[in-house]
């Protein structure tokens, strides 16, 4: 960015972030950058990270990708089933359980189904009505079958805990209401 233009609209306006308000020097901008091919930081501060982000494989980049990709597609699906189960005010605690051992599972769930993540990825790719995913509709087996027998003892806890605990919490509302009458 040039420094002379910066120190006019400074001058002008008092301002830099006017700059953005002017269509041709955003445009100018735009251009100017357009080239560039470096990584862009963001303050000093961020100069480590960057760093370390040079060192790091371009597969290992692939690899979250897919990973993140996956997850756009199990993360929705995974809320829609565990609300037909009827949690009640267990739901969030178990989502969140639900949620931390799928990230623990991803690694070797997306390398043991690697056929069926390929299928599922391809057909999120395609235009097709939710209905109408075939791959897609197989997700909630996929999923109870990720999860180990202690997962599933978990979310039994889980539930139970939570339960509990909003129960309790009814008794002590009941109570604290009925002394300050």
């Amino acid at each position: 960015m040039d420094d002379a233009i910066l120190a006019q609209q400074l001058a002008k306006t008092g301002d830099l972030m006017d700059l953005f308000n002017d269509e041709m020097w955003l445009r100018e901008a735009l251009d100017d950058n357009a080239e560039y091919d470096g990584p862009v930081e963001a303050g000093l501060a961020l100069k480590p990270y960057v760093e370390a982000l040079a060192k790091v494989p371009p597969e290992a980049f692939r690899r979250q990708r897919r990973q993140v990709e996956v997850l756009s597609i199990l993360l929705p699906e995974l809320r829609t089933w565990l609300q037909s189960w009827d949690l009640g005010l267990s739901f969030e605690a178990v989502h969140s359980e639900a949620r931390r051992r799928l990230y623990g599972h991803m690694e070797r769930f997306i390398a043991e189904q690697a056929a069926w993540i390929d299928a599922l990825l391809a057909e999120a790719k395609q235009p097709l009505p939710v209905e109408e995913r075939t791959v897609r509709a197989q997700t909630t087996v996929m999923l109870a079958q990720m999860f180990t027998p202690e997962d599933w003892q978990a979310f039994a806890d889980t539930a139970a805990q939570e339960i509990a605990q909003g129960v309790l919490q009814m008794g002590q509302r009941v109570t604290v209401s009925s002394v300050a009458l």
